[in-house]
């Protein structure tokens, strides 16, 4: 089977992600194609040293990704089929996670100090916000565009179960049970502005979680802290901006561009002016 070059790359890189070298990832890779091979003859395939391509072998051979033949005229390699090593592997985590999870489970998780995380992935963003949700005592405020608020449904849902005061600022009507759900006073404005998803969440005013990503998947930028005086402020923040979308839709049509315009000029700060706004929207604005 041939590859385009960023179906290739994307493989490697799974692979890697799973404990391989790139250089093992292409020796595995090259085995699934043709096997049995030489070492020789692979490190002739992919134009790489023989010392090195031995060294890869010899490590995929431990971690039983490929199977040794040997004659008393050549040693030949074949490849361990893709899902047969990969039920090996699941197997062994598995095992592992039980052994480490009845071997730890004494040993009580906290996070000492305030602090603040960058994380790297948006897996890690779901799992977090999972975290959160099921750690929630009081209340949750979640800021969420629709998409990325569609892959929490369920979890926030379940927190709303077990009596968590959820409120959902919303970006088109969306059900969400046992959540309060407000719509954002210029949501449809937001969405034309911005290029990506954004998920914002305070819990407790004890921590909360800020993500950017592309459109496409690609990871913009995620900051989580269980800072009180951070994860306070951020709370107050968001409340206040529901708070304002809830009354921006009691107030009657006739009057409510009035009240508004006026409530700004007392505030007298214009947002598109600031310098981390521009930076921002030149970062995740939508670009025509």
């Amino acid at each position: 089977m041939e590859y385009i070059m960023s179906d290739f790359e994307n493989i490697i890189g799974k692979l890697i992600k799973i404990g391989f070298s790139r250089l093992e990832s292409e020796v595995y890779i090259t085995l699934l194609k043709d096997s049995p091979l030489t070492g020789y003859r692979i490190a002739q395939i992919l134009n790489k040293a023989a010392a090195n391509t031995y060294k890869a072998l010899e490590s995929l051979e431990k971690k039983g990704a490929v199977v040794a033949e040997e004659t008393p005229n050549m040693k030949q390699y074949t490849a361990v089929p893709v899902s047969e090593y990969l039920d090996q592997l699941e197997k062994s985590f598995k095992n592992d996670r039980i052994f480490l999870e009845n071997s730890l489970k004494e040993i009580s998780y906290s996070v000492s100090g305030d602090k603040i995380y960058m994380l790297q992935s948006f897996d890690q963003v779901i799992d977090k916000c999972s975290k959160m949700l099921e750690n929630a005592e009081h209340s949750v405020i979640v800021d969420a565009f629709p998409d990325v608020l569609d892959k929490i449904i369920s979890q926030l849902e379940n927190a709303g179960k077990n009596g968590v005061n959820i409120i959902v600022n919303a970006y088109e009507p969306v059900k969400v049970a046992n959540c309060r759900v407000i719509i954002k006073s210029n949501a449809k404005k937001v969405l034309q502005l911005w290029s990506g998803d954004w998920m914002n969440i305070a819990v407790d005013g004890k921590e909360y979680l800020i993500t950017a990503i592309d459109k496409d998947g690609t990871f913009q930028h995620a900051i989580w802290s269980n800072s009180p005086y951070l994860s306070f402020f951020v709370f107050n923040g968001f409340r206040y901006e529901m708070l304002f979308s809830a009354l921006s839709a009691k107030i009657p049509d006739r009057s409510k561009s009035k009240l508004i315009n006026e409530a700004f000029e007392d505030v007298n700060i214009d947002l598109s002016d600031l310098p981390g706004y521009k930076i921002m929207l030149e970062r995740l604005g939508r670009k025509n």
